[in-house]
């Protein structure tokens, strides 16, 4: 039974015997003011009976307020479209929730109702519905109105007004707004700080603070949160020991610029030292740790919050499931779905959203489409977040009817379709979805780039490069790091020496990943000297820079010089990865370095606690058939804890041919053809084994069963540079138009 005022709810008699003089106003009030959700609806239901017209507005007007103030935007447009009468403040109420949760089209469209049915807005509708116009068309429409409505000079709507400006990106025209306005209060002069601030312009931000006639504690918040946000952080911190007071804002702020810029240790003492820790402070911290890559960090510190009894927020998800994303976490990520039901935020879209996105990369399309399902008011980032994980698990066909399904696509819709094809070696595809788009910008260049140089289309990719800096866009990080391997893959030094000159030119030579790519290309194009001179030159190396110079070396045959490099990797407490031992591995091999192979093959089961993979059985493999220890790559193969793959069994094959091993040639050989009947290669060398061994009745049955089975060798195939210009030559073609001058320079 519903307890009103110490009264059973149903002691209310109903019909004629109805107390018209009860006080509806308090009890819906008490409602609300508990948040008492179950009991709104029958209190409701009864208003609508009993209550004259003329009270009922102002108390369903409560009602829909308590239901937007607890996020069932689903209840409160329900009530709004059932209320037999309504005015500014109804609708004012629902405007405001959409545009707080983050449905901007729904508050628009709110707003446009609420003028078909000829309820005027007041200066709190303005105000409420400004913070959802995320596209500049739509805020100058509005502020039109505004000016039509003579409320331009309301300083509560003109704060607005100069808030979403600078948001828009418009920081002169906030800036205009700002400078006209006849009265302003201390909540201008912040917006205006924040402004500039969110847009980098910090020393403007500055000099506006100290022109300031007052301040608050959020004048002080906001040059504190800028100077932090924006690397900062020393001035932060002088700035934060001169505020006059401090709020938990002020220290929320301070916490959370140390924990971006990864001063985790000056973040967490200044967190200790906080009176009352509130979720904004426990986010700082999480949020840190996630966006600087430390994601486990991040879920240990979720634990000690839940521990702490502090309850998240839509933020803290927020910010946790992109981390359980990069950790491919999924049952830490289902945990923290069941979390979200509990508290009821799944109907926030960003946490919606977030969750498809995480469901989707880690691999679980069906509970990604059921929240997606769910989500009530979807906005185009959850339809990219479908989409992309459609199209991040080869789910192309579906990641399309969700592209075609979307009320409205943005440059991000077409970006993830043409990504999804290109990463699924649909190149034609996406190149046809890049020439229909109505606007690209650089991501969009960089999806095609990448799906031509990944899926071998070396070439391509570079005419795609030259026609992207021909229509005026400047690569970015992505495309140099994308362009690279497609000149390393072509082995044309000419085009890799231009890009590198332009990435010197464009300061991008101190990124990791870009100078990591350059050493891959050095070193691939046979120029050891220049990738170690790239990376010797870098500022910082990570995992990837070093094993890239090992695998350099190691492909080169200089197995000493990868290994000392490995040796200093150690020094410089980085922890060596699977990669970094396919590298090391194959240095021994080409050096023929067995014992050391056999250390480092152990060393990184037993050390670093990697299990091996194919490529390590491979190099393993080759290194002993290499140093003719043939016995023991046979019972290697026997022991792998994974089923040997045609790799592994080509070294053995190969290592048979050079130390003339008919009996383990025709077993590796029989393996091989088990797993690919059609391959030449295993037939050529066991040809070559039984030759040596003057086995040519087993010769002639070789080439009959090639014959019979319609298998033909593969030609050969060779390329150089000259002048620009790269020449492919393949055995027995003759259709290069300079092939007669080619011979008869061979033959001189």
């Amino acid at each position: 039974m519903l307890i009103l005022h110490g009264a059973k709810f149903s002691s209310f008699p109903l019909g004629k015997e109805v107390d018209y003089n009860h006080n509806w106003h308090d009890d819906l009030s008490s409602v609300c003011k508990h948040g008492r959700l179950k009991e709104a609806k029958p209190l409701h239901s009864h208003i609508i009976k009993t209550v004259s017209k003329s009270q009922c507005i102002s108390l369903e007007n409560k009602l829909v307020n308590l239901y937007a103030k607890s996020g069932r935007l689903f209840e409160a447009r329900r009530v709004l479209e059932q209320m037999p009468k309504t005015d500014a403040i109804s609708w004012t109420t629902v405007i405001a929730a959409y545009a707080k949760h983050g449905h901007g089209e729904e508050a628009l469209t709110v707003f446009s109702q609420m003028h078909q049915i000829g309820i005027q807005p007041d200066q709190f509708t303005f105000a409420s519905v400004l913070p959802a116009c995320n596209d500049f068309a739509v805020l100058k429409g509005i502020h039109e109105q505004i000016i039509v409505r003579g409320f331009n000079s309301d300083v509560f709507v003109g704060n607005a007004l100069i808030d979403m400006y600078a948001k828009c990106g418009n920081i002169e025209d906030a800036r205009e707004l700002f400078d006209k306005m006849r009265q302003r209060d201390v909540v201008s002069w912040n917006t205006m700080m924040a402004g500039y601030a969110k847009h980098g312009h910090i020393a403007v931000a500055s000099e506006l603070f100290e022109k300031m006639p007052e301040r608050d504690v959020v004048s002080w918040n906001v040059m504190v949160a800028a100077y932090a946000e924006n690397s900062y952080i020393e001035e932060a911190w002088d700035l934060f020991k001169r505020m006059p007071e401090r709020d938990v804002v002020s220290w929320n702020a301070m916490i959370a610029g140390y924990a971006e810029n990864g001063l985790f240790d000056k973040a967490l003492e200044l967190f200790e030292q906080i009176q009352e820790q509130n979720v904004v402070s426990w986010n700082a911290i999480i949020g840190g740790y996630a966006r600087n890559g430390y994601y486990k960090e991040a879920l240990k510190f979720y634990q000690q919050m839940q521990v702490a009894g502090v309850m998240p927020n839509p933020q803290t998800f927020a910010i946790l499931l992109p981390a359980c994303a990069n950790l491919a976490a999924l049952e830490h990520g289902k945990e923290i779905h069941a979390a979200i039901i509990r508290l009821a935020f799944q109907t926030n879209i960003v946490v919606g959203s977030a969750l498809v996105d995480m469901y989707g990369k880690c691999g679980s399309m069906e509970n990604a489409r059921k929240v997606f399902d769910k989500i009530c008011q979807r906005d185009v980032i959850s339809w990219n977040s479908m989409i992309a994980g459609y199209a991040r698990n080869g789910h192309v066909d579906e990641a399309l009817k969700c592209f075609q399904k979307m009320p409205k696509q943005d440059i991000m819709s077409w970006n993830s379709m043409i990504g999804g094809y290109a990463q699924n070696g649909h190149v034609s595809e996406a190149l046809k979805l890049f020439h229909k788009m109505p606007k690209r910008n650089v991501v969009s260049w960089n999806s095609i780039i990448t799906g031509y140089s990944q899926n071998g289309h070396a070439e391509q990719a570079l005419e795609i490069f030259q026609q992207m800096q021909s229509a005026g866009l400047k690569p970015d990080l992505q495309t140099f790091s994308s362009i690279i391997p497609a000149c390393a893959n072509l082995a044309t030094m000419i085009h890799g020496k231009e890009i590198h000159e332009e990435i010197i030119r464009d300061g991008f030579a101190v990124d990791v990943f870009v100078g990591s790519a350059l050493i891959d290309m050095y070193a691939k194009c046979g120029i050891i000297e220049d990738a170690r001179c790239v990376f010797d030159r870098m500022p910082q190396q990570n995992v990837v820079s070093w094993n890239a110079m090992i695998a350099g070396y190691a492909m080169h045959g200089f197995g000493k010089d990868a290994l000392s490099i490995f040796e200093g990797m150690l020094q410089s407490c980085l922890y060596p990865d699977r990669v970094t031992f396919v590298g090391i591995l194959s240095a021994c091999c080409h050096a023929g370095f067995v014992d050391e192979g056999w250390q480092y093959f152990n060393c990184m089961i037993q050390h670093y606690h990697i299990t091996p993979t194919m490529e390590h059985y491979v190099c393993m493999v080759d290194l002993l058939g290499r140093a003719g220890q043939l016995a023991e790559a046979q019972n290697l193969i026997d022991r792998m804890h994974i089923k040997a793959e045609a790799t592994v069994w080509m070294c053995l094959l190969g290592a048979c041919r050079i130390h003339s091993n008919v009996v383990l040639g025709e077993q590796a050989a029989e393996h091989l053809l088990e797993l690919n009947p059609k391959n030449a290669a295993p037939y050529v060398l066991l040809s070559n084994i039984y030759a040596v061994a003057g086995r040519w009745d087993d010769i002639r049955r070789l080439r009959r069963t090639m014959r019979d089975m319609g298998v033909k060798k593969e030609l050969g195939c060779s390329w150089i540079e000259v002048n620009r210009q790269i020449h492919a030559f393949c055995g027995g073609d003759r259709s290069h138009p300079e092939m007669q001058r080619i011979y008869a320079t061979q033959k001189h």
